[in-house]
């Protein structure tokens, strides 16, 4: 910052490292973008101002505490601590100094990545390895009797060029051709028929390519795609045979492609349908044992419906998913009562002494398997690593996994290779696979209740040691982190004996946040604001100023080396402009702030348990005395909710000011990154921005039953951590200051341009558009109808599923309608197979969790003679008993379903058969037309308790907006912090305000827009299940909860009816102002629309009920 842009401070350093292309792609920034990307990959990350003070504090206690090292070198610059001077940098040496200048030079240049250390194992000598680190007894392994191993694959080279990509139309009907005759050749081969997918027998196309031209869209005969392009279509409209033959076309050119895919299941199957036609692929999975294990139990719940139930029987891609280790076959000395580790085999930590020069071993150290070039366990990603896969295929999470160190010198993740290497990396269900790396934004790390605790880290890499003497010598920085963890973990467990110890409490004042995210700002407002109040009709400015003063009040009282009452400590909460704000008196202010810190002091300090809650009620008066909750607040529940208050905020606060010496830890070799929890590993988060939210954090605690009926506590950390949805938009222009020529890439969904959506709305114009020529009336014979069924129980209602009260009550309501479509001699269900609607497709009843369908599934058992003739989805076929299978197929064995006709209808919870997944006829004269006619909702949509869905959409979309934002070229550099810290208060403003409140559809205020848009997007591919190639499709809203106001014969709106904001919603979108946006919305959306418009039985508000 000094040298570079001439800056004499680090005021606005977190806007400059925050990694936002608006930021650092800024013409004030040329200069500066290499060496702060390289800083960032260095692991400075700076994430607001606060994190810059702990930090520069971080860096003068480093000094200090290594400045009588005999290698110390004293830092060129000294930056003050003090915020007052925007943390002043202060020049030491002068600015030709050889290693000032050094410094800044290495900054400039291309990084070299850390090499692997561990070298493979000689395989014509003896190694060994332990079963149980450096506790479990030698296993002796002896792989002499192999002559020869095949050398390690040749890696693909690095692409600092890559040729542009231009394929026409006419070139893939041509690759079609080649693919039929390749199939005519072969007798064996049931034909695909690839051509006339693309045109008819008459000769005309079955579906056009539409590209932007001008004020509309027009047919283009040509796909060119660089940087990032986007391409959409509606279920059946050619969108995957297009892809598909891409690939072929573009492989057998010699072009490099990675093809990310919503399942294991669907990248399976396309390395089959690749391999069919020689195209030589790979298959990008994770490699934890969890993720083998699960792969593996989906491919052979897949063989298990093949003949035979599978006995002898194979599947494509079978050998990839290989989870047996060779070296097994090689253990010469097994320990007694030895078992080969299978799950967890030693590929990376044997133990073999290095041979010197004159043939004598030396020094063990550690080694990787030899037989990685051949064990099968090990062949997905030795294909990785081989030059010619040119295909590689997986998920978007998959991209996380560390390169094998087997096959690669240096370390590196999969994103980055594929980024090095790939011509172009095509995501299909895009919209799907952005949802699902907002979920990887958030960085879980459990406080209590598992062997992953952050207080078992602590124990085994800080306290441990440091009690024991050995791994590290104690000095201030690691003696100064060790005080503050031990009062983390005093607050931690203050706030878990609270928690247990309302556990026996069933419904009682904190159930109703079990589950949730849960902040000091979101139990505050459930002591200020009124519950039955719409966001929108009460003024949140007060609110927050309430919430801020008591943070700063926590804060200072957690940051302050003593107690008493600290008048500095109160200046700096500048409490006369607060008490004006909130019109109090500025005395009776500082009188009560002054005995709620003494309090928290008290608190902190308290030896003995018994004087808590004293000192949580002085808290609690001082606070309330000046500023009173909501009058209608219960005093016993505003007791609980105000402790709970402060132990939430002091846990949440006290974690954040670790996080600067965690990072200290890590560079010291105290931590590993596990320290900050599941989430995004710190190798992506380095490659992409920071949160825009920083790390807004919370906990989340649930209560389980164990396996023997025993309740017990499980506590977790929430923050959000990243923006994994950025790989998505960066992945072409990552590593541009590395001279990389990064890949083109190809976005693509059928439901990825929603724009009120949060989650699955892709940002990018579409570039493609497909449409469907020939079926333009198909889908305006669907049909929907609100379809709700009489209560028996309640004379006058309906039944009503979501929002039903307790579990036991949505449980009865699923089975009184699965008595009204299953009961009689003549089921509903049935009608619907043989009526003239379209007759002989079946049903799909949706609902909102897999144990729900085995709810529904064992009422059907019990009053049902079709019961049999109802499917049921599940997560674990291995649970179902064995005489019942045939009624149960896994997520995995849906597709299958299509070629059985011994059923009428499949449970299934939402997106179990969705992105990708389509059972189809196989044959006949309905050939690859939806077997699913008719789709009912039991359940309305919505989230879980513990579902993050819609948090982490919006944070990724501010994200993605800040980092789309063209700021003016002529803006200096404090204009560029001051645009970051606008956009970054106006995102914390936003999850702040959605946070406050359960996700209520009445309660959401503006964000019911978003809100409804998001949840319609799983609904909209389920209904596409049964749209696919052009089928009509009828829909039953069963649920009463999706229009309440209609039963009882009154006018619905977008607060009161998910049927009525989706009309909205999808309304306004093809009455956009722009042409081009309303021509792609109407392709899109009026399948949709056009029958929701006209749902039966619902009261739009313009209608007069009668």
């Amino acid at each position: 910052m000094h040298d570079i842009l001439g800056l004499g401070s680090l005021a606005g350093a977190p806007a400059l490292f925050s990694g936002y292309r608006s930021i650092v792609t800024h013409p004030a920034l040329s200069e500066a973008r290499v060496a702060l990307r390289n800083l960032r990959l260095l692991g400075v990350n700076i994430e607001s101002e606060a994190h810059l003070q702990e930090a520069v504090t971080e860096a003068r206690a480093w000094e200090e505490d290594h400045s009588s090292a005999d290698d110390y070198v004293e830092p060129p610059f000294e930056i003050s601590t003090d915020p007052g001077t925007g943390f002043a940098i202060r020049e030491r040496v002068r600015r030709d100094d050889a290693r000032r200048a050094g410094m800044l030079a290495s900054l400039l240049e291309v990084l070299p990545h850390d090499l692997q250390k561990a070298l493979p194992a000689d395989h014509t000598r003896r190694f060994r390895f332990r079963v149980d680190g450096d506790s479990g007894p030698d296993v002796i392994c002896d792989t002499r009797e192999i002559a020869t191993l095949p050398p390690p694959p040749r890696t693909a080279p690095e692409m600092h060029q890559r040729a542009p990509i231009s394929v026409t139309i006419a070139e893939l009907e041509g690759v079609a051709r080649e693919l039929d005759e390749e199939d005519a050749r072969d007798p064996t081969r049931v034909p695909r028929n690839f051509f006339t997918r693309l045109r008819s027998e008459q000769g005309q196309a079955v579906f056009s390519v539409l590209s932007p031209q001008g004020a509309g869209l027009a047919p283009t005969d040509r796909i060119e795609l660089d940087d990032v392009s986007h391409m959409i279509g509606l279920p059946g409209a050619g969108k995957s045979t297009l892809i598909f033959l891409l690939v072929i076309l573009l492989a057998r050119r010699g072009r490099r492609i990675t093809l990310l895919v919503p399942s294991i299941e669907f990248a399976l199957a396309l390395d089959a349908d690749l391999t069919r036609y020689a195209v030589p692929t790979a298959l990008l999975v994770g490699q934890s044992p969890d993720a083998r294990r699960r792969h593996a139990t989906r491919l052979a719940e897949r063989i298990a419906t093949l003949d035979s139930a599978g006995f002898g029987q194979t599947a494509p891609g079978a050998e990839l998913l290989g989870t047996r280790c060779a070296l097994a076959g090689f253990v010469s000395v097994p320990p007694p009562g030895f078992d080969f580790p299978h799950d967890r085999p030693p590929c990376r930590s044997l133990r073999q002494a290095a041979v010197n020069k004159v043939g004598n071993e030396g020094k063990e150290g550690n080694r990787l398997c030899p037989l990685a070039v051949a064990c099968g366990r090990q062949r997905s990603s030795r294909r990785l690593a081989d030059a010619t896969a040119l295909v590689h295929i997986g998920h978007v999470i998959s991209t996380e996994v560390v390169a094998s160190p087997h096959f690669y010198a240096e370390r590196m993740r999969e994103f980055e290779m594929l980024a090095r290497t790939s011509d172009l990396v095509i995501i299909d269900e895009v919209d799907g696979a952005q949802a699902a790396l907002d979920q990887k934004g958030f960085a879980e790390l459990d406080l209590f209740g598992s062997s992953d605790s952050y207080e078992t880290i602590l124990l085994d890499d800080v306290f441990d040691p440091v009690a024991s003497g050995r791994g590290f010598a104690v000095s201030n920085s690691i003696e100064n982190y060790t005080l503050a963890s031990n009062r983390f973990m005093r607050l931690n467990r203050g706030l878990r004996a609270h928690l247990l110890e309302r556990m026996v409490e069933e419904g009682g004042v904190l159930s109703r946040y079990k589950d949730a995210f849960v902040t000091g700002n979101s139990i505050l407002a459930g002591m200020y604001l009124d519950p039955e109040v719409d966001e929108e009709e009460h003024g949140s400015a007060r609110f927050d100023l309430i919430r801020r003063l008591f943070e700063q009040l926590v804060r200072s009282v957690l940051t302050s080396g003593v107690g008493g009452d600290g008048e500095d400590e109160l200046l700096d909460l500048d409490l006369e402009r607060v008490a004006r704000d909130l019109g109090v008196e500025h005395a009776a202010l500082v009188a009560a702030a002054t005995r709620f810190r003494d309090a928290l002091f008290a608190l902190l300090n308290a030896r003995l348990v018994e004087r808590f809650a004293e000192h949580y009620d002085r808290m609690q008066e001082a606070f309330f005395g000046i500023l009173p909750p909501r009058s209608e607040l219960d005093p016993q529940e505003a007791r609980i909710l105000f402790r709970f208050l402060v132990e939430v905020t002091t846990v949440v606060l006290q974690f954040l000011a670790l996080v600067p010496a965690q990072y200290a830890m890590i560079a010291e070799g105290v931590h590993t990154e596990r320290v900050f929890g599941q989430g995004v590993s710190l190798d992506m988060r380095r490659h992409l921005p920071e949160s825009l939210i920083g790390r807004l954090s919370g906990i989340r605690f649930s209560y389980e039953t164990d396996e023997r009926g025993k309740r017990k506590l499980a506590l977790q950390y929430l923050s959000f951590a990243g923006v994994p949805r950025l790989l998505l938009y960066h992945l072409s222009k990552m590593l541009t200051e590395d001279g990389i020529e990064g890949p083109a890439v190809l976005l693509a969904s059928a439901t990825s341009y929603l724009k009120p959506s949060p989650s699955y709305h892709v940002s990018v114009r579409p570039n493609y558009v497909l449409r469907r020529e020939g079926e333009r009336e198909a889908w305006r014979d669907s049909v929907y109808a609100f379809r709700p069924v009489r209560d028996p129980d309640r004379p006058g209602e309906f039944v009503k599923v979501s929002g039903a009260g307790t579990e036991r009550d949505r449980n009865h309501a699923l089975q009184l309608l699965t008595d009204q479509w299953f009961g009689g001699a003549d089921p509903y269900v049935r009608q619907l197979r043989e009526d003239q609607f379209d007759p002989g497709r079946r049903t799909g009843i949706v609902v909102n969790s897999y144990e729900q369908v085995r709810l529904m599934k064992a009422h059907l058992k019990r009053t049902s003679s079709s019961a049999h003739r109802v499917i049921g989805v599940t997560s674990d076929i291995a649970k179902i008993p064995l005489q019942e299978r045939a009624e149960w197929v896994s997520a995995s064995q849906v597709e299958m379903l299509g070629t059985r006709d011994d059923w009428d209808a499949i449970i299934f919870p939402m997106k179990a058969i969705g992105r990708g997944v389509n059972i189809v006829f196989p044959d006949g004269d309905r050939v690859r037309d939806a077997v699913l006619g008719s789709v009912a909702f039991f359940v309305r949509p919505h989230p879980t308790a513990d579902s993050l869905s819609f948090t982490g959409g919006l944070a990724g979309q501010l994200a993605l907006q800040f980092d789309q934002k063209n700021i003016p070229p002529g803006a200096d550099i404090p204009r560029l912090a001051r645009e970051w810290r606008g956009a970054r208060d106006d995102a914390l403003e936003s999850l702040r305000r959605l946070l406050r409140r359960p996700q209520q559809m009445s309660r959401l205020g503006p964000m019911i827009r978003p809100f409804v848009a998001d949840g319609m997007v799983d609904l909209l591919q389920t209904i596409g299940r049964a749209m696919r190639n052009g089928c009509k499709a009828r829909v039953f809203f069963v649920d009463a909860s999706f229009a309440m106001n209609s039963t009882q014969n009154r006018r619905d709106s977008q607060r009161s009816s998910m049927i009525v904001a989706m009309r909205d919603v999808l309304q306004e979108l093809l009455s956009s102002a722009d042409p081009v946006e309303r021509e792609i919305y109407r392709l899109l959306y009026e399948p949709f629309l056009h029958p929701l418009r006209n749902c039966a039985n619902v009261i739009f508000p313009e209608m007069n009920p009668e």
